[in-house]
C-alpha cells in the first residue's frame, strides 16, 4: 500500500515495466508502505531523507524533504513533504493513520550533504532540523549517514534494512 503523496497522487510507479514492489519517493514527497515494498529515493544532495519504522505492525514510511521549514501560512499546508518539519509531522500522521504507534517509531535519516561551497548551506541544516523534529516527537534516531559532499540513493526494505548508496558507488546497510 502505498500513501497519497502530498501532491495528491499515489507514489507508487505503475509504469510499463515498474516494480510493483518498490515505491518511489520523489523530491518533496512521502510515502508509507505496509506490506513487503522498497520504499525508494534518489537524488539526495542537501535535501534529507527521513525513514520511520513501528516494526511491531510492519508499517513504514520514507520522507523527502528538500528545505528546512516551512511557513504554514504560504506553502507548508500546499506541499508538506517539501519541508523538514511539516513533512516529518506529515509522515507521523499517516503512519499512525496505517496503524503504527508512535511510541514504537524509529528513524533512520540520510543525506544533508554540503554539495555547494555556501555560507548558510541547506544539507546541514536538514539534518539538524531532522533531529529536532524527531526529538520533539520522541522518535530516536537509530542511524544515519548524512554530511559530506556525496549524493545519496536509498532503499528502505521490508525487512527494515536501510540502504544507503553513495554517489561514489560505496553501498552499506544501516
Amino acid at each position: 500500500m502505498s500513501h497519497p503523496s502530498s501532491q495528491g497522487r499515489r507514489s507508487i510507479d505503475a509504469g510499463i515495466g515498474a516494480d510493483p514492489g518498490r515505491i518511489k519517493v520523489g523530491v518533496g514527497d512521502l510515502a508509507v508502505a505496509t506490506g513487503g515494498e522498497t520504499l525508494t529515493t534518489s537524488g539526495l544532495g542537501s535535501c534529507v531523507a527521513v525513514a520511520l519504522v513501528d516494526d511491531d505492525v510492519g508499517v513504514r514510511g520514507l520522507l523527502h524533504a528538500m528545505l528546512p521549514t516551512g511557513d504554514p501560512a504560504r506553502t507548508a499546508h500546499v506541499r508538506p513533504a517539501k519541508y523538514v518539519d511539516t513533512g516529518i509531522e506529515t509522515l507521523i500522521e499517516a503512519l499512525r493513520e496505517a496503524g503504527a504507534s508512535t511510541g514504537r517509531l524509529e528513524a533512520r535519516v540520510a543525506g544533508g550533504a554540503e554539495m555547494l561551497d555556501l555560507t548558510d548551506a541547506v544539507g546541514p541544516r536538514n539534518v539538524e532540523r531532522a533531529e529536532q523534529c524527531l526529538d520533539r516527537a520522541g522518535v530516536p534516531i537509530v542511524a544515519s549517514d548524512v554530511g559530506d559532499g556525496v549524493g545519496r540513493t536509498i532503499r528502505f526494505r521490508a525487512d527494515g534494512g536501510f540502504v544507503v548508496r553513495a554517489a561514489d558507488g560505496f553501498e552499506r546497510t544501516l
